[in-house]
């Protein structure tokens, strides 16, 4: 061809790419009323944002579903580190010694557990608002066109966003800072960035955002230019090549072995399916200013952002949000605290039962020196029923259980479970299939059992 444009694979900027063309959303006059409130939901939006990172940092610990698991690995890191053991491949406290001290979450983890000595608990809160800032922070900075007014209010509203914080998904937020970043990188033509901070998102959570990263490449694919389609997808491959390490980590964790492959792909479906929108609301934003079937009225990003807070209370329960908000306020249960500090023994494994209190009864028991017989993945702790007494010494002998504690709170959280009744009745009666459990020291509390094999 003798008629090649030089600027021809040259990227579209960001902010051009952003603006409307043909359809898209009408723009608001910036002396309107629409445009005003805009202004001023923006600044409450932000100001509520504000509170809650300030509530998050005030807790001595934040404790919702999924924050303990963090500070478990980092007190366990940072334990290592300062006393001049290094860090060891595996966490002793956890499954028996056999978890994982990464078995993902390295960079944020290891980080945090550098300021542990100053901040403590409330290292991992702060590096839980920092993932959070750094995912806002890339949003805005990828899609130019999203930090104005309602479309700024639509983006800070998104559900899958709230979510992510108050359920304390540090990980994911670390991750998805990186992979936003990256998103921005690669519109803006700079291919190593992109490709590197890509990598670097796909290593601190390689289960949740290599699927996320995936369906954001088959997405955009048909909307970038021809000639860096192939780049995009040669690109994206060599990524995956780079994260191969980290996706071995994570099925080398105890988790995998003691969960079916059933149990495993459902609860990864579940959860991808709904942090992807952390991602896919802002491009979803951005393709409605883009699209070019119909000029929309300049108030859509308005009714969206009331449809996402609305949308915050069918979520309230089934996603655990009721937890979430409440962690806002929650301190450690004293009745924990006063278990772990009188009746752990170190070195031997316990199975904790408790209930609210975001497995704070877990990671009490490891800082008490105790060895957990799981790690703090739901899916491996098992709070189901079991069928039988027989079923319980197999499943009690497999892991290695020395002393089970049960607190009262435990029946009411899971009402699936018969473990406390079981506990009762297998006290009663002496050796079951070569394990036997004994009452030991209890209070009004908590009940606690001794464990033994071999009998």
């Amino acid at each position: 061809m003798t008629d090649s444009d030089p600027t021809a694979t040259a990227p579209v900027p960001a902010e051009a790419a952003d603006e409307p063309v043909g359809g898209g959303v009408a723009e608001a006059d910036r002396s309107s009323p629409l445009a005003r409130s805009g202004v001023i939901a923006l600044a409450v939006v932000s100001v509520a944002w504000a509170v809650v990172m300030v509530l998050i940092l005030a807790r001595p610990v934040f404790i919702t579903h999924d924050s303990l698991s963090n500070n478990v690995h980092v007190w366990w890191i940072a334990d290592q580190l300062w006393s001049g053991s290094g860090v060891p491949m595996k966490i002793a406290s956890l499954a028996n010694g056999e978890a994982l001290t990464f078995p993902y979450a390295s960079i944020p983890w290891l980080s945090a557990a550098v300021v542990w000595p100053v901040l403590g608990d409330r290292a991992v809160s702060l590096w839980l608002v920092l993932g959070f800032l750094g995912t806002v922070g890339a949003t805005f900075w990828t899609f130019p066109s999203l930090r104005r007014g309602w479309w700024a209010v639509a983006t800070l509203t998104n559900p899958a966003l709230v979510i992510s914080p108050l359920l304390g998904q540090l990980p994911f937020l670390w991750s998805m800072a990186c992979f936003i970043t990256a998103m921005g990188m690669w519109r803006r033509g700079r291919v190593v960035w992109a490709v590197a901070l890509t990598v670097l998102a796909q290593i601190i959570h390689p289960a949740v955002t290599i699927p996320i990263a995936a369906m954001a490449v088959v997405i955009w694919l048909p909307f970038e230019r021809r000639d860096r389609r192939v780049p995009l997808v040669g690109w994206w491959l060599v990524t995956v090549a780079l994260s191969a390490p980290a996706v071995w980590a994570v099925f080398q964790s105890p988790v995998v072995g003691q969960t079916s492959a059933t149990t495993q792909l459902g609860a990864l479906l579940q959860t991808v399916a709904m942090r992807a929108l952390v991602v896919g609301v802002p491009f979803g934003l951005v393709a409605l200013q883009q699209q070019q079937f119909r000029r929309l009225p300049a108030w859509t990003p308005a009714v969206l952002s009331v449809v996402f807070v609305a949308l915050q209370w069918p979520m309230y329960t089934p996603f655990g949000m009721d937890f979430g908000w409440g962690a806002l306020r929650r301190n450690p249960d004293p009745s924990i605290d006063a278990y772990a500090g009188s009746s752990v023994r170190a070195g031997e494994t316990y199975r904790v039962l408790s209930g609210f209190d975001g497995k704070y009864g877990l990671y009490a028991v490891a800082r008490s020196g105790g060895v957990l017989d799981a790690e703090f993945f739901p899916e491996g702790l098992h709070r189901g029923p079991f069928s039988s007494v027989e079923e319980y010494s197999a499943f009690l002998r497999e892991r290695r259980v020395d002393h089970v504690v049960a607190f009262p709170s435990y029946g009411r959280r899971y009402r699936r479970t018969n473990e406390p009744a079981l506990l009762d009745e297998f006290a009663t009666l002496g050796c079951v299939n070569g394990v036997s459990v004994t009452r030991g020291p209890s209070s009004p509390e908590w009940s606690a059992f001794d464990v033994r094999t071999g009998c």
